[in-house]
């Protein structure tokens, strides 16, 4: 065997043996925390639910065809507890969260996985509100449920409400929508089209929200993060895997699925 001849069986056997020891290796551990937040992501019955949840665990599928990776948790929690525990932890995969300058820099931004849009929703039974804009609102004895430590709760303290006299800080849109309707707050933020059937899921008239006004500042795309310190490797794979399943409509297709069957399924529609 010539010196060539040499060379090239050597470098068969050394790329042979990456594989093997590739495909031996212990799978990379990511933990998937995020809010129940439905049809996007929820917790059905202990198993996860909703077109976002869908979407994401066929990307780590399909992540774990190019390297080993396994989901060590997927939990839903807390806003604030998740969030926290995405800015502190590596390999912590976070969604859905709108992306903001002062986020920028805390985490790995993945891609997009749900247009976002929220109005403040007061009930038709209640006494009418009309304003053009959130500022109006300050001038009015009215309080809003604000998700605490969320996106809206650090917008509207910039435009000088206050926790006391303006907000009723909330752990998650449940407890608002329960405390809407029950008139210890006057106006609760909702996404446009999962109000009704989000009032209706938890046994109420959804009909009887109406939008008061849309907050514009904050209509952005809900995305996809990885916590900083995570392993770049598998943060350009999860970007990838996103982007050819996006190309595929496969995120698509499963939004509209979802929300139609989660239309249904709240309001008997």
């Amino acid at each position: 065997m010539n010196l060539r001849m040499w060379t090239a069986a050597v470098a068969v056997v050394l790329v042979s043996v990456s594989f093997a020891l590739r495909a031996q290796a212990e799978p990379r551990q990511i933990r998937i925390v995020t809010q129940g937040f439905a049809p996007l992501q929820w917790d059905n019955a202990g198993k996860p639910d909703g077109y976002v949840a869908e979407y994401i665990l066929e990307v780590v599928d399909r992540v774990n065809r190019r390297m080993p990776v396994s989901v060590s948790s997927f939990e839903f929690l807390p806003w604030k507890r998740a969030i926290l525990l995405a800015e502190a932890k590596p390999d912590v995969l976070f969604f859905s969260l709108s992306r903001t300058e002062a986020r920028e820099e805390k985490f790995h931004w993945l891609g997009e996985v749900s247009p976002y849009g929220q109005y403040l929703y007061r009930l038709k039974s209640s006494p009418d509100v009309s304003i053009e804009r959130l500022e109006d609102l300050l001038d009015l004895n009215l309080k809003v449920g604000v998700q605490d430590g969320g996106n809206l709760h650090s917008y509207l303290k910039q435009l000088q409400f206050d926790d006391t006299r303006h907000l009723m800080p909330l752990t998650d849109y449940r407890q608002g929508i329960e405390m809407l309707y029950l008139g210890r707050i006057d106006l609760l933020p909702l996404t446009g089209f999962l109000a009704e059937a989000s009032a209706c899921m938890q046994g109420y008239d959804g009909s009887q929200l109406e939008p008061v006004v849309f907050v514009e500042a904050l209509a952005k795309p809900l995305w996809a993060v990885f916590s900083k310190g995570s392993d770049p490797e598998l943060v350009d794979a999860f970007k990838a895997e996103m982007a050819q399943l996006k190309e595929e409509r496969f995120l698509e297709q499963r939004t509209r699925m979802h929300t139609a069957s989660w239309q249904k399924r709240a309001c008997g529609g």
